[in-house]
């Protein structure tokens, strides 16, 4: 690839691919995967990102606009893996994204083999999509951590107005819908509106017992009756 051969490399990257696909299958159906095996399979994939996309740096070195694609690629590609192996160090869900490793693959293998007609489109995408899927990673992460809302966020999310329900679903995308919900359940405003509930003060059968209080036979007592021989 990086000599101008692009169909080469695109088969040599679809071979390559197969390969990796299997290796891991292999590994269980034959009872030899370990522990070293995994983290070993792990490394050679963030070998293989950067040394592939860093041979499409070197072959479009003359053209500075693909040149910037292919860095942003390369940078992108090494931070999502990055992002995720330090979420799941402190053990939190980090497999969110637009583009995987998986769609990088797939994506640069199309604009080799199809080269030039995909060659440009796929480093926009891959350079674009590979940002976004950093953003979506570490808000991710950030969503995940407990972190306090700001108070005038809640108050304004409280309202029970048309404006202020788009606001409350845009907030709880932003803070995570687990910090948001309890902060907002553990609000005073909504404790106070709870306990002012008109449904639950006002209750009728509370206040009226029909077989207690208002017993006509409970209340009347024989021993008041002026008629002793009639009790009798």
């Amino acid at each position: 690839m990086a000599v101008g051969q692009y169909r080469t490399a695109g088969l040599v990257l679809v071979a390559g691919g197969m390969m990796d696909v299997l290796d891991g299958s292999v590994a269980r159906a034959t009872e030899r995967s370990t522990p070293f095996g995994g983290f070993y399979d792990s490394v050679s994939d963030r070998v293989s990102d950067g040394v592939i996309l860093a041979g499409v740096a070197w072959a479009v070195a003359d053209q500075p606009r693909l040149l910037a694609l292919a860095l942003v690629a390369l940078v992108a590609a090494e931070l999502t893996s990055y992002v995720r192996a330090k979420a799941e160090a402190i053990d939190l869900d980090c497999s969110v994204g637009i583009l995987e490793r998986a769609e990088r693959a797939i994506a640069l293998m199309a604009a080799l083999l199809f080269h030039p007609w995909l060659f440009e489109p796929v480093l926009w995408l891959l350079a674009v999509g590979g940002v976004v899927t950093v953003v979506q990673r570490v808000h991710h992460v950030w969503c995940q951590i407990d972190r306090d809302v700001p108070e005038e966020l809640l108050t304004l999310a409280l309202h029970d107005r048309a404006w202020s329900r788009a606001f409350k679903a845009a907030a709880r995308r932003f803070y995570g819908e687990r910090n948001f919900d309890g902060a907002v359940d553990g609000h005073p405003s909504r404790n106070q509106h709870a306990s002012h509930d008109p449904d639950a003060s006002h209750d009728p059968d509370a206040s009226h017992d029909p077989d207690g209080s208002h017993d006509p036979d409970a209340s009347h007592d024989p021993s008041h009756d002026p008629d002793p021989s009639r009790s009798a």
